[in-house]
């Protein structure tokens, strides 16, 4: 890694991201790392440094590229996306029906409501653990994440 400063926070969530990307590739009989080492060829002990937040390691953005594609998951790429106030919605060529929307408005209530609920916990003794911080984002993330799909839906609804 470069002696580039980042900025407050930003590492933490680089390394949750990392983290949350290798364990999605596990797969039946493989471990996300030993998943990761077999698509990459990088070995278990620099996949780990990845997602260490006492290791200054970043995941290349090619492995990032190649993990997420074979997921599936833009995990990394969402997180990133998010720190500029943008977010990551899969291609539709379809205008959404009222059932979908439903869909939508259901899933955006539940996270918030498990979004609430993290927050509640992890406030309860009036004080943030790393831990608890670390929870409460990706809980805001999969809020943000399912508020952007609705968005998806009802911009096309404009001029429809």
């Amino acid at each position: 890694m470069s002696d580039i400063a980042l900025p407050d926070g930003l590492l933490p969530l680089l390394k949750t991201a990392s983290r949350a990307l290798v364990n999605a590739c596990a797969a039946p009989g493989q471990t996300g790392p030993q998943r990761v080492e077999a698509l990459t060829g990088y070995s278990l002990g620099q996949i780990s440094k990845w997602q260490s937040e006492s290791a200054p390691d970043l995941i290349p953005i090619h492995i990032v590229a190649v993990l997420e594609a074979a997921t599936g998951k833009p995990i990394v790429t969402r997180m990133l996306a998010s720190l500029t106030g943008h977010g990551v919605a899969p291609i539709s060529d379809e205008i959404g029906s009222a059932g979908d929307l439903m869909l939508d408005v259901v899933r955006i209530t539940g996270s918030h409501a498990r979004f609430t609920t993290a927050a509640a916990e992890a406030l309860e003794d009036q004080k943030l653990t790393p831990g608890e911080v670390k929870a409460l984002l990706k809980s805001a993330m999969a809020h943000v994440d399912q508020m952007t799909a609705l968005i998806g839906r009802l911009a096309p609804l404009v001029d429809a």
